[in-house]
């Protein structure tokens, strides 16, 4: 199954830190990390006491609370970032106006692209040698193998439902569908907890998904993500009933209606397993009560 493609071996990954190199982190003056899931494995690899600034949009862990805020990745605080004069700025892409801005003031810059399970991990490990921690990014690249293959075993033999996958999608109408293809990691979080993506084969990590194709696939159940939404049970009902507008779907004839807002369900960090897992509970409630 696709998941087993997405799992590293430690022997690789070592390889990898083995033959990557940086400079000296003694000149560093601090870190300003803009991404939630980069900030998040910052301190995961023990770094966060030189995390001088975070993002806006950063939220864990608790500690970065009274950090400063940087701005976005796409609409960074430059001025707050000059004033800051960090060492090392991490961001999750290629900013070619913040990399060159970086240059100017002589900051250091690291791009992290994190955006499927076999990046996160390779990812962790770059964070980890660039900020000499090497040895814990190991430990968690193993931990987060573990976590999955823990979930793999315990889904066994389950019967896989086609999934629907809403990142988002425009108030309560359904005209504008917003899913992903089988290379994004939020597919690959449903198919580790037990789904199947009916966009698997889609070339596109993120696009617009038609009503005509929706219906083609008839999925068996819907996974609609509100990531960081505090939804009241109403709130989440009345989600839920917009779906009415294409009851032919054997997903809203079941009622099967998967809302999911925890705050870093759209992040492709570390912790995206735990997401998983709480879809599984979902998907597959039987099999999740079962002590393994």
């Amino acid at each position: 199954m696709r998941y087993c493609r997405v799992l590293m071996s430690l022997g690789f990954l070592l390889f990898i830190a083995g033959c990557t190199s940086t400079e000296d982190s003694s000149a560093r003056t601090g870190i300003i990390t803009m991404g939630p899931h980069l900030t998040e494995t910052v301190f995961a690899l023990d770094k966060g006491h030189e995390v001088i600034a975070v993002g806006r949009f950063d939220d864990y862990p608790p500690q970065i609370e009274s950090l400063p805020k940087a701005g976005g990745y796409i609409d960074p605080d430059l001025e707050k970032i000059t004033l800051l004069q960090p060492g090392l700025l991490v961001l999750p892409g290629e900013q070619p106006s913040l990399s060159e801005f970086a240059a100017q003031q002589g900051f250091e810059v690291l791009n992290v692209h994190m955006d499927s399970f076999h990046t996160i991990q390779t990812g962790v490990l770059t964070l980890g040698t660039a900020l000499k921690a090497t040895e814990i990014a190991l430990s968690l690249i193993q931990q987060f193998g573990d976590e999955q293959m823990e979930l793999i075993e315990k889904l066994a033999g389950v019967d896989r439902p086609k999934v629907l996958i809403i990142t988002t999608r425009e108030s309560h109408d359904l005209n504008n569908l917003y899913t992903v293809g089988g290379t994004s990691f939020v597919s690959e979080v449903v198919d580790l907890a037990g789904g199947d993506n009916i966009f698997d084969d889609t070339e596109q990590a993120y696009f617009e998904a038609s009503k005509e194709s929706v219906v083609a696939a008839a999925p068996d159940v819907i996974v609609e993500f509100h990531a960081g939404s505090t939804l009241s049970e109403a709130e989440a009902q009345a989600y839920r009933d917009d779906w009415q507008a294409m009851a032919i779907l054997p997903a809203v004839k079941q009622n099967r209606i998967i809302l999911v807002t925890q705050s870093h369900a759209l992040r492709p960090g570390l912790r995206i397993v735990e997401i998983a897992e709480s879809i599984a509970a979902e998907l597959h409630p039987e099999a999740m009560a079962k002590d393994h």
